[in-house]
């Protein structure tokens, strides 16, 4: 324990005082002990860090030494240093911190950058306020750093725990006037959100619990900060699929999903974001340079949310469906459902001894129907969502309907129609038209010219286009069996 030297006669300068910390942390065998004993004794005596060495030879009250000796006391037990201090910096704010929410790290900074830059980005394009999202805001560090960093922005930050609610809006107090455009919100996900920004989000950033229940954390976290807001659920990634399922209804079109996950989990993640319709789906490093956050774009050409509720309920039934497409209207079916499939052939009047082409969510539901080896899976990875079709052997033997033991799949660049396909499975995605007749530009006057009943047709004009270049995977080195935008030197077929 420190005692303080005027008992014995003397005075205590800070040096001195910080060589006493020191060797308390170091006899606790605490990592950092030299960087977290000036940090107590600043705090203790209230002098501002970048004077520490120069007014290190100033004598320290008695008060400051009593305050030096508890906090070292409660970090030689293991405490973090944040929560001893009972603050720290975040980006630009000073947060109060404690157990009743995580502590902020840099990595969540980097996550909170990444969402001020979108916003500010959007704010040249928009006269309106922005409206924001910070979900499971704990001590409010997101929030309020975007409060304080981009004036023209509405924030509503939510949390499951009353507790992290009362820190957040302890710090809230402290922002000053952009306080008043942050609102605070107690629940469960979204059920915690006010119905009137229902499609309105901006962004929807948010920094969810993503560790695995089987992972060994840090004695110094297990044993302080709050596990529930560490913990993902059964696998770590519980909630992070809950956001991105969720969380592309309450974006406008045009808002941005900005989510830090784990760094093995940012490839699942973006694959997700894929398969459930984002755009512009890309993963961002931390400063370590790891894997810690993926960002992904509501696409701004979305039909009404009705249609593919429609499409959807259709295709579930087993029936046809015409949809725009990539380049002409397509002709859809459930492909593990064999009727309906054969519907279609016969709606297009196509024998059924060909092919037809499959399109997938993206490369999990690929990979569950066709065999891609390494460096086939690369070469989807670099392309789709886009005009690439591969041609691969087909896992469950030959096709029911074509009799054949290759499948070309295909991830269509439509963001909503990689969501529709996401809810019912693969499907055939042959052109809406008869065998051999030009198909017509429009999807209801394609769905017309059929020859069966469609069930129903998501309306609108197709932008037309070369149909997507097709490439057989099926042998030791790939062959581009047919030309189309994506050039074969821009294939990488030789990796």
């Amino acid at each position: 324990m420190v005692k303080f030297d005027a008992e014995l006669g003397g005075v205590l300068t800070v040096s001195e005082l910080r060589d006493k910390v020191l060797a308390q942390l170091l006899d606790a065998g605490v990592i950092d002990a030299e960087l977290d004993a000036r940090r107590i004794v600043e705090e203790a005596s209230g002098l501002e860090p970048q004077l520490f060495f120069v007014q290190q030879n100033l004598s320290v009250t008695q008060g400051a030494v009593a305050r030096a000796d508890t906090m070292a006391i409660r970090r030689a037990l293991g405490e973090p240093l944040q929560y001893v201090i009972g603050h720290w910096s975040f980006r630009h704010l000073d947060l109060a911190v404690d157990t009743r929410a995580l502590i902020p790290r840099p990595e969540t900074e980097t996550v909170a950058g990444l969402a001020i830059d979108l916003l500010r980005i959007s704010r040249r394009d928009n006269e309106r306020r922005l409206i924001v999202s910070d979900m499971g805001t704990g001590s409010g560090a997101i929030a309020l750093s975007i409060a304080h960093e981009v004036p023209e922005t509405e924030i509503h930050a939510t949390d499951i725990s009353h507790e992290a609610l009362s820190l957040a809006r302890s710090n809230l107090a402290g922002l000053g006037r952009a306080a008043a455009r942050v609102h605070l919100h107690h629940g469960d996900w979204f059920d915690a959100l006010p119905h009137d920004v229902h499609g309105q989000l901006d962004v929807l950033v948010s920094n969810p619990p993503y560790v695995s229940p089987e992972y060994e954390l840090p004695s110094a976290v297990a044993d302080w900060e709050p596990t529930d807001a560490l913990i993902g659920g059964n696998d770590g990634f519980v909630y992070l699929d809950l956001l991105v399922r969720e969380g592309r209804n309450w974006l406008r079109p045009g808002g941005w999903l900005v989510l830090e996950c784990g760094s093995d989990q940012a490839v699942q993640l973006s694959e997700l974001a894929m398969a459930r319709g984002y755009s512009e789906v890309a993963i961002e490093m931390d400063l370590a340079g790891n894997d810690r956050s993926v960002l992904a774009r509501r696409p701004f050409d979305d039909p009404e949310t009705q249609h593919v509720a429609a499409a959807t309920t259709a295709l579930l039934g087993g029936n046809l469906v015409v949809a725009p497409t990539d380049t002409i209207p397509g002709l859809l079916a459930r492909y593990f459902d064999t009727e309906a499939v054969k519907a279609a052939y016969r709606a297009k009047q196509r024998p059924f001894t060909e092919p037809v082409p499959v399109l997938v969510s993206g490369i999990r539901q690929a990979d569950q129907l066709v065999e891609l080896d390494t460096a086939s899976k690369k070469l989807v990875e670099r392309h789709w969502p886009g005009a690439l079709t591969v041609v691969a052997t087909r896992r469950d033997g030959s096709d029911p309907v074509h009799g054949r033991s290759t499948l070309g799949v295909r991830c269509p660049e439509l963001g909503w129609l990689r969501l529709l396909i996401d809810e019912v499975g693969p499907v055939t995605g042959s052109s809406a038209n008869l065998h051999g007749v030009e198909t017509l530009n429009s999807a209801l006057d394609a769905a017309d010219q059929l020859s069966a009943n469609v069930d129903y047709v998501i309306p609108g004009l197709c932008a037309g286009g070369t149909a997507s270049t097709v490439v057989d995977v099926t042998g030791e080195t790939p062959v581009v069996l047919r030309q189309g935008p994506i050039e074969e030197t821009d294939l990488d077929l030789g990796d």
